[in-house]
């Protein structure tokens, strides 16, 4: 959707006008805002700065064909960019879930007028689309990033694990925004987790003994064929899961696209009954530990992303659960076990110093029962907000 790039909402207080980003300095006021709130946080990790550009352009995006989407960007004094959101109408989620509209990629000095201006001109451009509730973060759907920091702000985040500053809670709740539902991300090393690791592959060697399960590696000669395997199988898991919406084919395309550079085919488990694939596990190096400050995709980056050894990126100590999925038929029969059980050979095997999860819905029990295995508490906790379209 096209939006001129004018004057959205002007905060007399703060002295903040939010602008539509329609030109090529609204975009790259858009995609380098992060670093004006962040740069000084030696947690933070950045993102790469061509990843989130073309994200927001429909020609590289394919899921600006499945959704409405806006950015914006505020202003202080004219030209100082000091906010960002980004608004979706995802009408697949809406179709399932309801008038929801989502606002996401939120960024913001520590001023609530600042958030305010975005948060209301964010209201404003969903509820002409038709949303009655605004909910977020979501950057831009439950297929991306979700989520907003709220406890955990003492390590740095993987791929997939958004990050904010603890003062971002308290500007959303000014703003009226209050708690819709949380998820929770796990941690775990061969050095603290070994004992309960081991626990989960007898589990699994158990089920493996009977001959009709196997695991295997994908054939990364058919990488399009065997990623789209996955992307049916993972559907079909989280059918009834909350805030699931299944991933098309073009969007799982460009998610794969972009992965392939930097997968370890090690990481990733197809389990099968009977020869008929039904379940999987897919993890992913930690791009963000090598990525650098600058967020730009520099020589020595693209170095250790063509000289990988073994497979593996040069810096990279850690890697992160992307996906599951055991399919809803063969529920039951011991495939969970096994993919917790590769999960846990991950942990064990040294290869990586850690392994972490992505977010976990408070409500999504089959996922809680596979972690709950590891017996460790929670290393991160994300919240999603929400505030009625008045």
């Amino acid at each position: 959707m096209t939006i001129d790039n004018v004057e959205i909402v002007r905060n007399r207080i703060s002295g903040v006008v939010v602008r539509a980003v329609d030109t090529r300095r609204g975009r790259r006021d858009f995609v380098n805002l992060p670093w004006l709130v962040h740069a000084a946080d030696p947690v933070w990790r950045p993102p790469l700065r061509r990843g989130v550009a073309d994200g927001m352009r429909a020609a590289s995006n394919p899921f600006h064909a499945e959704a409405d989407i806006a950015h914006f960007v505020a202003y202080r004094g004219g030209n100082e960019p000091v906010g960002r959101v980004a608004v979706t109408i995802d009408h697949e989620y809406v179709h399932r879930y309801g008038d929801y509209g989502f606002f996401g990629f939120f960024d913001s000095v520590d001023d609530v007028g600042v958030a305010d201006a975005l948060l209301t001109t964010a209201r404003r451009w969903a509820g002409d689309q038709g949303a009655s509730v605004l909910t977020g973060p979501y950057s831009y759907s439950p297929r991306h990033e979700m989520g907003l920091l709220v406890d955990g702000f003492d390590h740095s985040p993987t791929v997939m694990q958004p990050y904010n500053p603890p003062y971002y809670a308290t500007l959303l709740e000014e703003c009226g925004f209050r708690r819709r539902f949380d998820t929770t991300t796990y941690r775990w090393s061969r050095e603290a987790d070994a004992e309960r690791a081991e626990r989960l592959v007898a589990r699994a060697d158990k089920v493996l003994a009977s001959g009709r399960i196997r695991v295997r590696t994908p054939d990364m000669r058919r990488y399009d064929e065997e990623l789209e395997l996955l992307r049916r199988i993972y559907n079909d898991s989280f059918h009834d899961h909350p805030e699931h919406v299944p991933i098309s084919a073009p969007v799982f395309g460009r998610i794969a696209a972009d992965l392939k550079p930097v997968l370890d085919p090690e990481l990733i488990r197809i389990v099968e009954i009977d020869g008929t694939a039904c379940g999987f596990s897919m993890l992913v190096p930690d791009l963000n530990e090598v990525v650098p400050r600058s967020g730009r995709l520099t020589l020595p980056l693209l170095a250790r992303l063509l000289c990988k050894k073994d497979n593996r990126i040069r810096g990279v100590d850690t890697a992160v659960v992307v996906m599951i999925g055991v399919a809803r038929e063969q529920m039951g029969l011991g495939a969970g076990r096994v993919v917790a059980g590769e999960i846990a050979k991950a942990v064990l095997s040294g290869r990586y110093r850690q392994v972490t999860t992505t977010w976990i819905h408070e409500h999504n029990h089959w996922s809680k029962a596979l972690v709950a295995q590891m017996k460790s508490p929670p290393s991160r906790r994300y919240r999603v907000y929400e505030r009625a379209i008045e």
